[in-house]
């Protein structure tokens, strides 16, 4: 995802870079695809930048702010990690501290690509929100100015993830339950109801959890915490984030 909205900034006329220190040779090669700049001080990669662009699976997001609070970056840093209100809050005290401007961010829908429906939630300071806004705008990444509360932004991206992810998890469950019984046939036979369409292809589902549970699954804990802190039961969500790491193994 990080790589692909690189690409759409790089398509759109921005200079784009990336910081090589410690990434593997997979990441290299999606940066030099995307047209991305390469760097290998982290000083340089900030260095009169007009923002920062945070978006990562959300186990990480905390020592990214630490690291660019670290160079002190003065200019806006967006956080589009699907983050629960008191991390957010931690990363807006450790890069605002440092002197730089927090723009909340959330994005919904596959990496862009030609069809595709890619939003960007955004919410914060109205000069640095419309700030991001305009850098985004001619490119397949559609921006989308939810509100002026840091916050607001990932917690509408929480909300949709846990509708989006939640349901293929649960339907990897129903697949489970069908499989011991030795009705995975019949259970797949209602694909074609309104909605089900996941159950025509459960094995498949099966193995794009298995390759996404490492990073899907400290989303949902992200989501179970933004839950608990609103005074909600978070159980469900914690036992879907178990069974993602138990398919990812």
């Amino acid at each position: 995802m990080g790589a692909r909205v690189g690409g759409e900034l790089v398509s759109a006329g921005h200079d784009v870079r990336w910081l090589a220190t410690g990434r593997s040779d997979a990441t290299a090669a999606r940066a030099s695809t995307e047209g991305l700049t390469r760097l290998d001080r982290l000083e340089e990669l900030v260095d009169r930048a007009d923002l920062v662009l945070s978006l990562l699976p959300p186990q990480h997001a905390m020592e990214v702010a630490r690291l660019v609070a670290g160079v002190r970056y003065p200019g806006t840093y967006v956080d589009a990690n699907p983050l629960a209100p008191d991390t957010l809050a931690r990363v807006q005290e450790v890069v605002e501290g440092a002197g730089a401007t927090l723009v909340d961010g959330g994005v919904v829908g596959p990496p862009p690509r030609d069809g595709g429906r890619t939003h960007l939630y955004l919410a914060g300071p109205a000069g640095p929100v419309q700030q991001v806004a305009a850098l985004v705008s001619g490119t397949r990444v559609v921006p989308v100015v939810v509100g002026r509360q840091v916050g607001q932004a990932s917690a509408a991206k929480q909300a949709y993830a846990l509708f989006n992810k939640g349901r293929m998890v649960l339907a990897s469950l129903a697949a489970e339950v069908a499989a011991v019984h030795g009705v995975t046939d019949v259970l797949a036979a209602e694909a074609d109801r309104p909605g089900a369409e996941l159950l025509g292809e459960l094995a498949e589902l099966r193995a794009g959890l298995a390759g996404t549970g490492w990073r899907w699954a400290p989303e949902l804990d992200e989501i179970a915490a933004t839950l608990r802190a609103a005074g909600a039961d978070a159980g469900a969500v914690t036992g879907l984030a178990d069974r993602l790491r138990a398919l990812a193994g």
